[in-house]
């Protein structure tokens, strides 16, 4: 074979092998390059047309670790199992969420001594690390700003550094997840520089430990909705300089459908385009299945908001469409049916305002609700989850910032369920699924 003929063959077997790589990687309508658009699941079964519009996954709260022990040394992966099975079998990054944080935690850590205390955080460790081999990206400590938990002695306080805490959980994850991508988050930093330059002080000394991969931005509606874009490029230049990746990791706007599309179309791209960005996740986009009612994304009927339209088209490569100007006055939302309104409790009232479920608030101030929809019988799907509250009573018992199935709720003598919640922040949390 002459040399030019065997050129030829061997760009030939080039070509085709080239081609049959491309055939055998995972299918994702989204092509976002580089970066990953990804979303949670908020239970075991895959969400609304999951795959069609994002490809990379994080469980909303089967990965805390009080969803998994609730009860000491009874564990409950099943729903977390399904979640990353999923991810994997699509070929999607999965993010575990969350090893250490003030919220959520099992309500029976707090009456363990120190070290009792120190070793089932390292038995919690050990477990996850057994059990799921292959985690792309942890959120090894969550919020440490504004929420440390209750065995954060245990792990050495504040210590020398100020953060001995957050400096052993991740020594921790260093030795127990030595392939994933360690990752610190946070909420309130998007719209705070301030908040931002304490945030890096944290960072910094992990950093210099070589301990952490990667900087979690938390960016929900009640910061997203009223930043400006400066303020925003300002605190991603600040987290680019420690030289670490950033990963948008709880993303939400709210608004009727004109407002909401603005918003992503003013602010997404700031995050999407800023080249320290490595991927951005959703934190809910379906109708009834999101913890900020009015940021959802896709009805419970398939159709997609104005919002996700332009999401899809931008985050594929598509013409970026200029956004229309934020009006200067607040525009009057279109109502939109939802599957079970929120009622306007009265604050403070002890009147108790009946609920259906699924079932969320968020917000400060006292309320007071009831309802007949627990469920009564074993059902893992069906809880209730709360953060950043001062108070969650249900039928007289002290379920504050903790998840816990409904069936593990009795109900009241009349067969109802009377909540009382209290927060004196405006992130406080409910849902009700």
């Amino acid at each position: 074979m002459s040399t030019w003929m065997r050129g030829l063959f061997v760009l030939f077997v080039a070509v085709l092998l080239a081609s049959c790589w491309y055939e055998v990687t995972p299918r994702v309508e989204v092509n976002t390059g580089s970066k990953f658009l990804g979303n949670i699941f908020y239970g075991a079964e895959e969400p609304l047309k999951f795959s069609q519009y994002w490809n990379q996954v994080t469980p909303e709260n089967a990965g805390k670790w009080g969803s998994v022990e609730s009860s000491r040394d009874q564990m409950n992966w099943g729903t977390l199992d399904s979640i990353y099975d999923y991810a994997k079998q699509h070929g999607m990054p999965f993010k575990f969420h969350v090893l250490v944080w003030g919220q959520q935690q099992p309500s029976w850590i707090s009456g363990l001594s120190a070290s009792e205390q120190r070793a089932e955080v390292e038995e919690w460790f050990a477990a996850v690390a057994n059990r799921y081999a292959d985690i792309d990206m942890i959120d090894v400590v969550n919020e440490p700003l504004h929420s440390p938990p209750p065995y954060r002695d245990a792990l050495g306080g504040d210590g020398s550094t100020g953060w001995d805490w957050v400096v052993t959980s991740f020594q921790l994850a260093r030795e127990y997840f030595p392939n994933s991508t360690l990752l610190i988050n946070e909420y309130g930093i998007i719209s705070d520089p301030s908040a931002a330059q304490r945030y890096i002080q944290i960072i910094d000394l992990l950093k210099a430990r070589g301990l952490v991969d990667g900087i979690g931005i938390q960016c929900h509606a009640f910061n997203m909705d009223s930043v400006s874009v400066s303020t925003m490029e300002q605190v991603l230049d600040m987290l680019a300089q420690t030289g670490l990746p950033i990963y948008v990791s709880e993303l939400d706007m709210r608004g009727d459908d004109q407002t909401q599309l603005q918003r992503y179309q003013e602010k997404f791209p700031v995050l999407w385009e800023h080249p320290s960005v490595r991927g951005v996740t959703l934190w809910g986009y379906v109708e009834g299945h999101i913890w900020q009612s009015e940021a959802y994304l896709l009805h419970s009927d398939g159709t997609e908001r104005p919002a996700l339209t332009w999401l899809m088209q931008y985050a594929s490569g598509g013409s970026t469409p200029t956004p229309t100007p934020t009006p200067t006055s607040t525009p009057t939302p279109t109502p939109t049916a939802t599957s079970s309104p929120t009622p306007t409790p009265t604050p403070g009232s002890g009147e108790y305002t009946e609920i259906n479920l699924p079932f969320s608030y968020d917000g400060a101030g006292e309320y007071y609700w009831k309802t007949n929809d627990f469920s009564s019988t074993t059902n893992w799907g069906r809880y209730v989850n709360s953060w950043n509250l001062d108070l969650l009573e249900i039928n007289g018992t002290d379920y504050t910032n903790t998840w816990v199935p409904q069936h593990a709720i009795p109900a009241s003598s009349d067969g109802c369920w009377y909540i009382h919640y209290e927060s004196s922040v405006p992130w406080g949390h409910v849902e009700m699924n």
